[in-house]
């Protein structure tokens, strides 16, 4: 008898085991390791929910739902705008060489953290004001004044200059008449996709009027200005 009941025990075990290997709900014939069939079928993890998880802030949304390197599911950071600031940068003056050559300075710098890998959109308008190298007088000179934005992106600290993100150039001149008032703008957005992590804006103006000493000017870059910077993540 003994023998009988260990023989069961056996074949009750195997039997299991074959269950484990391949589960169907709704279905007889499974075609993967767990196979849900059904045309309104649907998995519920309360983990997940609205009650249990700081992420799901319930309501009529939808929360991505995202698997990590040990296959654990998890939900998504939601998608949002990370800054919208008006006047960010205090206005700036940013004077070419004294023969007109070009220069450049940082205008301002902003900081961000990504949980998870993510669409990053920064868009950013700056206005421009052209005048003389000492500030004092009108450009009357006819000579072509450029003026550039752009940025660098950092790593919360310090930026990486070898690549250059958002450049906007704007062409200025102006002869002896009559000029126009009012502000120039300029603007760029730009979408890059970015690693988790910690990262930085750095936005430049530049001048280059490319001429002689008689040509040399100054830009006031931010007396009007906006940065916005969302984030959509994978």
């Amino acid at each position: 008898m003994h023998k009988y009941v260990t023989l069961s025990i056996l074949l009750v075990a195997t039997t299991l085991s074959g269950w484990a290997q391949v589960v169907g709900i709704g279905t007889s014939s499974p075609q993967e390791t767990l196979h849900i069939a059904g045309t309104n079928s649907t998995i519920r993890i309360d983990d997940l929910n609205s009650a249990n998880n700081s992420k799901n802030l319930g309501g009529a949304n939808m929360y991505n739902v995202m698997i990590d390197a040990d296959g654990i599911l998890k939900l998504s950071e939601s998608s949002n705008e990370l800054t919208s600031k008006a006047s960010f940068a205090a206005p700036t003056v940013v004077q070419t060489a004294t023969d007109s050559g070009i220069n450049s300075n940082e205008l301002y710098t902003h900081t961000f953290t990504l949980n998870q890998r993510a669409m990053v959109v920064v868009t950013y308008y700056i206005s421009l004001k052209f005048e003389s190298y000492d500030g004092y007088s009108k450009i009357m000179d006819g000579g072509a004044k450029i003026a550039n934005n752009y940025w660098y992106l950092g790593d919360g600290t310090t930026p990486d200059t070898s690549k250059t993100y958002g450049m906007q150039s704007t062409v200025y001149s102006n002869a002896d008449c009559d000029t126009a008032s009012g502000y120039i703008y300029s603007s760029r957005t730009v979408t890059i996709p970015l690693d988790a992590g910690n990262y930085s804006i750095h936005l430049n103006g530049a001048v280059d009027g490319r001429g002689t000493a008689d040509e040399a000017f100054r830009v006031t870059f931010g007396d009007l200005d906006r940065l916005d910077v969302s984030v959509i993540y994978l």
